[in-house]
């Protein structure tokens, strides 16, 4: 296998996150906006869920929101989770963005007490693990802005 080949990014799913195609791009996270009831979703999709409108728009979502809630997880979650060894606490946050909706993610923050509801936080990615191919599977999370 060539170095080219094991160092290859490749998102978690298809249609959630745009991986930077040079070093000066910004990840984002990719939904779509329905053109007719104008409701917002995080993961593609191709129908809308509110009015069953198929005409949808496909957006890159903003890469800051705001924490609006949270939770620190101080036990591993069942599979197909793969928790480090030994396990580490991690924080999980509901990330309000701009365009109205919420979004699950893992936080790179796990102390409560530098953690606030309503603090800035923003995207970025991180390696999951490595598939079958040797690519490097990405997934997102969001830290506090500085």
């Amino acid at each position: 296998m060539s170095k080219s080949t094991a160092e290859k990014q490749v998102p978690i799913k298809e249609g959630m996150i745009k991986l930077p195609a040079s070093p000066k791009e910004q990840p984002s996270l990719l939904g779509s906006k329905c053109r007719s009831c104008g409701e917002t979703y995080f993961i593609r999709r191709s129908r809308c869920e509110q009015c069953q409108s198929g005409d949808l728009e496909h957006i890159e979502l903003s890469r800051r929101g705001k924490l609006y809630s949270y939770s620190i997880m101080y036990y591993p979650a069942p599979p197909p989770y793969k928790p480090s060894d030994p396990f580490v606490p991690y924080g999980l946050g509901w990330i309000e963005l701009p365009e109205g909706l919420a979004v699950l993610s893992h936080l790179t923050e796990n102390d409560p007490d530098k953690l606030r509801v309503g603090m800035e936080m923003e995207l970025i990615l991180d390696e999951l693990e490595k598939d079958e191919m040797g690519n490097k599977v990405m997934y997102y999370k969001f830290r506090p802005v500085k």
